[in-house]
């Protein structure tokens, strides 16, 4: 009981640090622009006129914003957790792959 009580301490006083504060808000952040972005898009994804925003920048925005969240989450779990990490690796290369997408996504738009 003893070992189990210093661990939650260890991992309570881990986590209630500022930055990893700041990083709980950018997630809630990026989370609410990733939902409000895919409901736009889906909306008028069946109407005949799309907007300007829809068709050029909602699906490059998305993609941006759920790699920052792939990111984020990866520093929050290696800063809060102790042990393997290949999964939070994978998780940082994720990121960076969808936000690599985006950019392409936001491109293709343009030539298409």
């Amino acid at each position: 009981m003893g070992k189990n009580n210093i661990r939650k301490e260890e991992q309570t006083s881990q986590k209630n640090t500022p930055l990893m504060s700041i990083f709980r808000v950018i997630i809630l952040i990026a989370f609410v622009v990733v939902m409000s972005c895919t409901i736009l898009y889906f909306v008028e994804m069946n109407s005949d006129n799309k907007s300007y925003f829809t068709i050029h920048f909602a699906l490059p925005l998305i993609l941006f914003m759920v790699g920052i969240i792939a990111l984020f989450m990866a520093m929050l779990s290696k800063k809060s957790l102790t042990g393997e990490s290949k999964g939070d690796n994978l998780m940082i290369v994720v990121g960076i792959l969808l936000m690599v997408c985006s950019v392409i996504a936001l491109v293709w738009s343009y030539f298409n």
